[in-house]
């Protein structure tokens, strides 16, 4: 699988940083199974397609209303022995003419929350990919575990049938045996705890991606992060969906205030109806066809306090989405900041595993040979042997932290999406759903979308 370079300004920030000779695009298949399968995922957009939905209704507002009804009456009149019949069929079209520009602007506060709703899906999608990523990196790092402790249990049999036949001609005493059989049995018991923690691990992977993991898997194409965390936090202001949606809510807000005070204009409706009737006997009918044209206006003057309620709601809506905001932007900086110095203690994690497996693998070397000769005892080579397992097993983890913790702080910069990260896969495209139910996918819906944005810009909403 080739991943695409993605086209926005954020492709700089991805490059390939190692490689491996197994599955060299794992990684990008599992987050495009996660991206393509996860159910929360699909909840998330079918909840924006039900948002979608709040923009027609507020359109419908500002369209004719067209209404159909009809009657039909029977009788007979057995004193003339004459029956009677009528009927009627009418239609009735309403029109809003001007309601304070509170129609336009309720269409505005509409779209501005499937805007924010979008940035939520957004931020849904990271939280998945991440969980992915996660799921990733566990797997591998539990697999990885588990070959190390099959390969302890390996060479403690070894060591535990070298002890046998040294106990045999004197060479060390029942304790040496005992010692060594003590830490096999521990190797095993922490080798049935490391595959039940591998099979913990791929229940996981399976939940998120939608599969279990197939092949070995190799971290490869990890995101460059930026040089230091004050790059990192001025993308993320700019970028992260947390901020976006909450600058969309505040809009909202706006609009939503400017509505509530426009309720106290008058209002003007038009209406245009046709009717046509028929009434009659076995003797006589009486056809009529009428037509009419009306406008009615009105204007509030008193709901019992209603409407200065409204403003007064409106205004601490306003407020909160302010201060809703300024949170989004402390939570996005702490965030990033935070994550960026975990990623850095990880970097240093790994250097610090290293040069403990390397210092534990010759300790062990060491003390190997002195016991050879009889300068160590039997406990002191197991000793050394479990500190270089145990340096071993740090390192593995020292890995998945540090692929974890560099991914954490892509999603806090607001850059883990899938058409960020460039995956081969068909991206979600909201405007689909938005502009099938918003302008009915007609070049009249388009035009009369355009036509409403220009009249709320020149209104200043």
């Amino acid at each position: 699988m080739t991943a695409k370079r993605s086209k926005t300004l954020f492709s700089i920030l991805l490059a390939t940083t190692c490689a491996g000779p197994l599955s060299a695009q794992m990684l990008s298949e599992a987050l495009v199974g996660a991206y393509e399968t996860n159910p929360s995922l699909q909840i998330a957009r079918a909840s924006l397609a039900a948002t979608d939905e709040s923009v027609a209704s507020a359109l419908s507002n500002l369209r004719p209303q067209v209404e159909i009804g009809g009657s039909a009456t029977s009788s007979e009149n057995y004193t003339t022995n004459t029956d009677t019949e009528s009927w009627t069929l009418g239609v009735t079209v309403d029109q809003t003419i001007y309601a304070g520009g509170q129609n336009l602007l309720g269409f505005e506060a509409a779209r501005l929350s499937v805007f924010s709703d979008r940035q939520e899906l957004l931020d849904t999608e990271q939280d998945i990919l991440f969980a992915a990523v996660q799921a990733f990196m566990d797997v591998r790092r539990d697999a990885e575990i588990v070959r190390l402790s099959q390969n302890n249990v390996r060479v403690l049999n070894e060591q535990l049938n070298a002890a046998n036949d040294r106990f045999e001609v004197g060479d060390i005493t029942r304790t040496d045996v005992s010692q060594t059989e003590a830490r096999r049995a521990a190797a095993r018991s922490n080798l049935v705890a490391a595959q039940g923690n591998l099979r913990v691990s791929q229940e996981t992977y399976r939940a998120v991606i939608g599969e279990y993991p197939t092949a070995p898997l190799q971290p490869t194409n990890l995101p460059r992060l930026p040089a230091n965390a004050d790059a990192a936090e001025q993308i993320a202001i700019n970028t992260h969906p947390r901020v976006l949606a909450a600058q969309f809510d505040l809009s909202a807000a706006e609009v939503s205030l400017s509505s509530a005070q426009r309720a106290k204009r008058p209002s003007i409706t038009g209406s245009i109806a046709a009717q046509r009737a028929d009434s009659g006997s076995t003797l006589t009918t009486n056809p009529t066809n009428s037509a009419s044209i009306s406008v009615q206006g009105s204007v509030p003057l008193y709901k019992g306090d209603a409407l200065n309620s409204d403003i007064r709601a409106a205004v601490a809506n306003l407020n909160a989405s302010k201060f809703n905001l300024q949170n989004a932007s402390l939570i996005t900086r702490q965030g990033v900041r935070s994550a960026f110095a975990n990623w850095q203690a990880a970097v240093a994690g790994i250097t610090s595993s290293d040069e403990q497996v390397r210092a534990s693998r010759i300790a062990f070397d060491g003390v190997s040979e002195e016991a050879s000769v009889g300068a160590r005892t039997t406990l002191d080579v197991l000793d050394a042997e479990q500190e270089l397992r145990d340096a071993e097993s740090a390192s593995i983890t020292a890995r998945r932290d540090e692929v974890v913790a560099r991914f954490s702080v892509l999603s806090e910069m607001g850059l883990l999406t899938a058409e960020k990260l460039g995956l081969d896969v068909a991206l979600f495209n909201p405007e689909e759903n938005f502009n099938a139910v918003a302008t009915g996918s007609s070049a009249l819906g388009a035009r009369r979308e355009q036509l409403l944005d220009r009249i709320l810009k020149r209104s200043g909403n």
